[in-house]
């Protein structure tokens, strides 16, 4: 008796530590917390800026609209213009192949009361997962996107130019997507633990 509950609670608590993995953001600072250096200096991203006018703060206020962070008290803005090639942000994940993940982040964006030029892309790998063009006024949406690795590094990369105002992107993550037979063993594992402290009793 003593040792199928020990069996038991074995398997939930292997279980338990692959979702607990499961749940680990792989970005680095993804909520974009400004750098020692000023404008454009995240830690853990690489920046190209169009022009100096990119990446800068969101003043400080938490929040869902425009002008806001939605985690933490910064932002990262993209507000170069189309024709000097927009500005990108990018960092390399540390993925397992074939694992499953769930991309997620938070995008704004403002046009300055002009009609909307711009443009925002974002991939994954050699693959893109969103692309936005002339598009209109909006406070912070959450968008999302599975994808599967097909390599051990992976690229993430988020592309925008507007030429009116700015895109404001924040709360980026990268977290892994547990099998559906580890969520079945965690089910069934519980489920038997009590069948077995039941009987006990």
């Amino acid at each position: 008796m003593k040792s199928t509950i020990w069996l038991t609670l074995a398997a939930v608590t292997i279980v338990c530590g692959t979702a607990s993995a499961a749940g680990v953001n792989l970005v680095t600072n993804g909520s974009f917390e400004q750098g020692t250096l000023g404008i454009g200096s995240f830690q853990g991203w690489q920046t190209f800026l169009g022009d100096i006018s990119t990446f800068v703060d969101s003043s400080g206020q938490t929040g869902t609209k425009y002008g806001q962070a939605t985690d933490g008290l910064w932002a990262a803005y993209f507000g170069s213009t189309a024709a000097d090639g927009g500005a990108s942000i990018s960092q390399t994940l540390a993925t397992t192949v074939n694992q499953d993940y769930l991309l997620s982040f938070d995008l704004a964006n403002d046009n300055g009361g002009l009609s909307p030029i711009n443009s925002f892309v974002v991939s994954v790998g050699n693959v893109t997962a969103f692309s936005f063009t002339d598009s209109p006024n909006q406070n912070f949406i959450h968008y999302q996107y599975a994808f599967d690795a097909t390599s051990s590094a992976t690229l993430l990369k988020f592309l925008g130019s507007n030429d009116n105002s700015y895109f404001e992107l924040d709360n980026v993550s990268v977290v892994a997507i547990p099998e559906p037979s580890a969520v079945s063993l965690l089910f069934f594992g519980s489920m038997a633990i009590g069948f077995v402290l039941r009987n006990r009793k």
